[in-house]
């Protein structure tokens, strides 16, 4: 039997849209100190003959912006666990050294980590005008839909905005913390379900590589240390039950619904309509997030850099998602480029 917190969650990271939409000192703004030191650091990776994805912390050398993300390291952590910067020139570079940039920056917060097991360590999120948006497969930030509310599988998910839609793509954040308050508030007895977790659908890219494989049960919340921790992908645990032969009650599903419902309630929720040059860190124990549909058009085509970074030092990971790398991240694996599943990879 886990052991669930029955108080309301009064830490920084328990925040709610309605609250924070009362300022604006959540955004991080870069200055031009701040991006003179970020464009010496690509400098010095050029001079080396290095690029992303080929060098660590100690190759982008940072003095200000340094301190700078020692702070957001820390905001991730142990405050309201996520960040929007704003205001790196992505106009003045190429593609090439945006992703230099973002790299080194990634390798300051943490160990940048594969996002499937081909190996890939920046995707590109954008529309790819897929001709079956039904395949069961299909991951959707290939397409121009909406996004359900989810955790993704690393400790901080960052998101990069190379260019913004011509409408929508708005970026949707929530408080796990605040989720689990609105439980304790309204539904308790939802919680035992959500405690003790669902089976996830590992589509194919597990240790087996069979597209039937589901993962042992993940907790949708677990407190560790004081401090409750949560993470949650509806569609991953509806996909786990129907392949792994469970049938969910109907308390289970109904503390599905929940959560799904809770991340969109406006009470909670907080937008980000994401412009060229912000980053968005999301630390996955502790917020969740979406994406509205989008249309590009007008000389825009959206186009997002994601990037997965897990912490160096795991003192703050709970236990219980640091051992299932459903949670704690991906894994490269040679048999990918040889097997069929690998063309799943390019529609992850």
């Amino acid at each position: 039997m886990p052991q669930i917190r029955s108080t309301p969650i009064g830490e920084a990271y328990a925040w709610t849209g309605a609250a924070l939409r009362q300022s604006r000192h959540w955004l991080d703004q870069l200055g031009e100190e701040d991006i003179s030191d970020l464009e010496r650091a690509l400098a010095a990776v050029k001079h080396k003959g290095l690029r992303w994805g080929a060098f660590d912390k100690q190759d982008f050398p940072l003095t200000v912006m340094a301190a700078r993300l020692q702070r957001m390291d820390a905001e991730l952590s142990e405050g309201r666990g996520f960040i929007l910067m704003r205001g790196l020139p992505v106009a003045r570079y190429s593609l090439d050294d945006v992703k230099t940039i973002y790299w080194g920056i990634g390798c300051h917060l943490g160990q940048v980590r594969p996002q499937n097991v081909k190996g890939t360590m920046l995707e590109h999120i954008e529309d790819l005008q897929v001709s079956n948006l039904n395949d069961p497969n299909l991951r959707g930030y290939v397409t121009a839909k909406g996004l359900d509310a989810h955790c993704d599988n690393c400790d901080t998910v960052g998101l990069l905005c190379v260019d913004r839609a011509r409408i929508g793509g708005v970026s949707m954040i929530a408080s796990m913390g605040a989720i689990h308050n609105k439980l304790l508030a309204q539904r308790a007895d939802l919680l035992e379900a959500l405690y003790q977790g669902y089976r996830y659908d590992l589509r194919g890219e597990g240790v087996t590589g069979s597209l039937d494989e589901t993962s042992e049960p993940v907790p949708v919340f677990s407190s560790h240390q004081g401090r409750v921790r949560g993470w949650f992908h509806r569609r991953l645990i509806l996909g786990g039950a129907a392949k792994a032969g469970i049938t969910l009650t109907p308390l289970q599903r109904e503390a599905l619904d929940f959560v799904a419902d809770a991340a969109h309630d406006p009470e909670l929720v907080l937008e980000h309509d994401m412009q060229p040059g912000d980053i968005q860190l999301v630390n996955n124990y502790a917020v969740i997030h979406y994406r509205t549909p989008f249309e590009d058009g007008g000389g825009h085509k959206r186009l997002l850099l994601r990037m997965w970074t897990n912490r160096r030092v795991r003192d703050q990971v709970d236990p219980v998602f640091e051992q299932s790398w459903i949670v704690a991240g991906y894994q490269a694996r040679e048999w990918a480029r040889d097997r069929a599943v690998a063309a799943l990879g390019n529609r992850v």
